[in-house]
């Protein structure tokens, strides 16, 4: 087990996709670990804790971040990953319930989350927050009025609370990953994949290892001067 300097990273959405690779990497370099999702853990070790819960539940997420403070007394790396995805959808088939679904998840649950581990970092004075955007945000894709909506609104959150918080040390970035070939992207089919690949200016999915690498870049004490930016990766905006 490491020991309580060892650093604490929160991430969201960690038993799959992702969330999960991101876990797994930061594990495997020197951190503690505090994962969510709606599911329980598909993750074993000694470093890592798992809560089942939903990100859109405000009391949920208090308790679960207040449990975090409770176990490690500090919070150093927030990636804010979890989210809704659905299916492309054209606005006038989109339903009410769809765009419910992806307001709560990745605009309130998000907020939810942030303002939570906010609350910890402004007690150290010092934390790094990560939030994930999409590169559905700067392709202005069919089908995606609602999704991207959302994403960029977190972007929108991001920034903002990264002026907020940057006269205690915290910095807030954003990540825009392409395409990462998880089990629910290759569920959309080779032609809508290769469609979607065809549209970026680096025309192959990322890696997990090229995701992790801008996290670290984002979560290292040498970046304390980079806040509100955001990183596209694959796609010039």
């Amino acid at each position: 087990m490491l020991n309580d300097a060892s650093p604490v990273m929160v991430v969201t959405g960690a038993s799959k996709g992702i969330g999960y690779g991101i876990a797994k990497h930061f594990l495997a370099n020197g951190y503690r670990v505090a994962g969510c999702s709606r599911g329980q853990s598909t993750i074993s070790d000694i470093n890592y804790i798992h809560t089942a819960l939903d990100i859109a539940d405000e009391n949920e997420v208090r308790s679960w971040i207040r449990s975090i403070k409770k176990t490690y007394k500090r919070i150093d790396v927030l990636v804010c990953n979890a989210g809704y995805a659905p299916a492309n959808l054209l606005m006038t088939m989109t339903s009410g319930q769809v765009l419910n679904t992806l307001l709560q998840t990745n605009i309130a649950g998000s907020f939810y989350v942030c303002r939570e581990v906010s609350k910890v970092m402004m007690l150290q004075r010092s934390g790094r927050i990560i939030t994930t955007s999409s590169m559905a945000v700067g392709l202005h894709e069919e089908g995606t009025s609602a999704y991207s909506a959302s994403k960029s609104a977190i972007v929108e959150m991001t920034k903002v609370i990264a002026k907020e918080l940057a006269p205690l040390g915290i910095t807030c970035n954003i990540i825009a990953p392409s395409m990462l070939m998880t089990d629910a992207v290759e569920e959309l089919g080779k032609d809508i994949i290769e469609r979607a690949l065809s549209k970026l200016t680096i025309k192959r999915p990322v890696t997990n290892e090229e995701v992790c690498n801008i996290v670290a870049f984002f979560a290292s004490p040498e970046s304390r001067c980079i806040t509100g930016q955001v990183i596209h990766m694959g796609l010039v905006c």
